[in-house]
């Protein structure tokens, strides 16, 4: 009981030391009471030195208690386990003395010719020792050696005794003993336990309260998120709708002026990049919900990550007047550098949005033999350390009340953080307003710098083929106009194409065309069809009718965790909505030539 216990166990063991103390009071009232009518009762049965000898040693021993009782309650809801153990164990001390000198009654005042004494004195000791079975049985040890010494002296001066009455009147007082120290066993494991369900009751309510605020925080961010989010995308949206409009003007004019069309069609681009850019950052968090990021590790040279980055936004940091300075490495990881990419893009980018003038620094400097840290430090508008719990967070910006899509939605911080997570990386920020940002990426190394395993993880981008394949395709999407359009894309690119809205209509296209057409070399399905199908359905159904297992992709709109999961589950490739035309041109010519 006294040895250090979990830490839950150690506040159960201190609050009972506390129900030990807050039960004292009945003790000490009983004790100045018993004694008192006890003087009352044997004052013509025994000896009045005795008497009195023995009631002043119960009072003064009661006065001690009564004292130290009262200086250790005050002290004792902030002592420390150490200091709750040793007042605890001196209790317990005390409370033997008590005992002992109530037993003392069963050596003093035995007087077995008188009937009054020997009646008295059992109901006293009985009394005593089964009434403080519920006030010192918190602590058992407490009532051991207050009950024990209570009651053998007079059970063993009635064996000494020896007339059969005496031996019974022994015999029931080690039994009353033996039954009320049980019973204490059993009131203390109660009392524990109680004790213990009203601390685990307790951290489950400061645990669902927890829970509670950050789920209404949760709710909160994505509501103000959704709000943000509409409004982005109705501004590319909007844009969309303009340059159509434009486009049909022109379309009807008599002369149309050289560069017009190519012009509006590269405005249009522009406008779906933007909503695409806002859908892929939804996708990426969604991904990571869902738990189907692969993390393919590999030995790598860091500079080849710096090079990269360097490449992709110098550019931009220079449109804006800023330095971005690359310092060279010759450090070696062994981790996934996809996801690295990944993470150390989102905070130069970041840097290069919150920095207006000055310059931004990536670099990277070892720690230990075996750790990393890389930086990308910039000289922008900095960040309140008040801050710096938050902006982890999905959803949070600091400072972005117009909701200038230059400013980003408030994803790529909770993206750093949780794909660092990913590569065993740690994130940390160092930060003041007006001075700039150091946000560092601690991981592993390698010690030493041989030849990768494998090739770059960042390849050439797939070259499409140059002439249109003498190939068929088979579409199944259940929105008209998607399916539309995907059947003018992949015609235009001189593709067959067999089109249909749903899963029935597509076997039946397949039995409808001619002999070629009904083996088709591709499948693209989108993920949720009507009437609970899946892409995943069709191209089983598509495999069976035609006997054989075609390639196919998925195109699927669902950002869910549940459906990203599901999708990637399935085993093909899964593209996602809006597409990217040549991302996709890109996959039907690969898995084509795979076939």
């Amino acid at each position: 009981m006294t040895r250090l216990l979990p830490t839950q166990d150690r506040s159960v063991y201190l609050e009972l030391v506390n129900t030990l103390y807050r039960q004292s009071p009945p003790i000490f009232l009983g004790n100045a009471a018993v004694a008192g009518l006890t003087i009352f009762l044997l004052w013509k049965e025994v000896a009045h030195a005795a008497l009195l000898g023995w009631a002043a040693a119960i009072y003064l021993l009661t006065a001690l208690r009564i004292v130290l009782v009262w200086r250790d309650r005050r002290s004792l809801g902030t002592a420390a386990e150490a200091s709750a153990s040793r007042r605890c164990w001196r209790y317990v001390a005390w409370a033997g003395v008590s005992g002992c000198l109530w037993g003392a009654m069963g050596l003093l005042f035995f007087s077995p010719d008188n009937t009054i004494v020997t009646v008295y004195i059992c109901i006293v000791l009985a009394g005593m020792t089964g009434g403080s079975v519920a006030s010192l049985s918190s602590f058992w040890p407490a009532y051991y050696v207050y009950a024990l010494p209570t009651v053998l002296p007079f059970a063993m001066r009635s064996f000494a005794h020896g007339t059969h009455l005496f031996s019974v009147l022994g015999v029931l007082s080690l039994f009353l003993l033996g039954v009320n120290l049980a019973y204490s066993r059993v009131i203390q494991r109660t009392v524990r336990d109680a004790i213990a369900l009203r601390f685990e009751n307790n951290a489950l309510i400061r645990q669902l309260t927890e829970e509670k605020e950050r789920a209404e925080q949760a709710n909160r961010s994505k509501s103000q998120f959704l709000a943000a989010a509409s409004h982005d995308l109705r501004q590319p949206a909007h844009a969309l709708g303009l340059y159509i409009a434009t486009l049909r003007t022109v379309a009807q004019a008599p002369h149309i002026e050289p560069g017009m069309v190519d012009m509006l069609a590269g405005r249009l681009q522009s406008a779906l990049t933007g909503m695409s850019q806002l859908l892929n950052v939804l996708l990426d968090i969604s991904r990571l919900d869902a738990g189907v990021i692969r993390i393919e590790k590999r030995r790598f040279g860091l500079q080849e990550t710096f090079t990269l980055l360097s490449n992709q936004f110098a550019q931009v940091a220079a449109a804006k007047g800023l330095l971005l300075k690359v310092r060279p490495t010759t450090a070696w990881l062994d981790t996934d550098p996809v996801l690295l990419h990944n993470v150390l893009a989102n905070l130069l980018s970041n840097a290069v949005r919150y920095t207006e003038n000055g310059k931004i620094l990536l670099a990277c400097r070892r720690r230990s033999n075996d750790m990393l840290e890389i930086c990308v430090i910039d000289t922008g508008v900095g960040i309140a350390a008040d801050q710096f719990g938050h902006i982890f967070h999905e959803f949070y910006q600091v400072q972005n009340i117009a909701r200038d899509r230059e400013q980003g939605l408030g994803l790529g911080l909770a993206i750093v953080q949780r794909t660092a997570e990913l590569i065993d990386a740690r994130v940390d920020l160092r930060s003041a307003p007006g001075k700039g940002s150091c946000f560092s990426l601690h991981l592993r190394s390698l010690r030493d710098t041989r030849q990768a395993d494998i090739p770059p993880a960042f390849v050439a981008p797939l070259v499409v083929a140059s002439t249109a394949p003498d190939a068929t395709v088979l579409v199944v999407d259940d929105d008209k106009q998607v399916l539309d359009s995907m059947q003018i894309l992949l015609r235009s690119w001189g593709y067959k194409v067999l089109a249909a809205r749903s899963l029935e209509r597509a076997l039946e296209a397949l039995d409808a065309a001619d002999d070629d057409a009904r083996r088709p070399d591709l499948v693209i399905s989108d993920f949720r069809l009507a009437a609970d199908v899946t892409g995943i359905d069709v191209i089983h159904a598509v495999f069976h009718a035609t006997g054989r297992e075609v390639p196919a992709i998925i195109v699927t709109g669902d950002t869910s965790p549940q459906g990203i999961a599901l999708a990637s589950a399935s085993g093909y490739q899964v593209l996602h909505k809006p597409l990217d035309p040549q991302q996709l041109r890109a996959a039907i010519s690969q898995l084509l030539m795979a076939d």
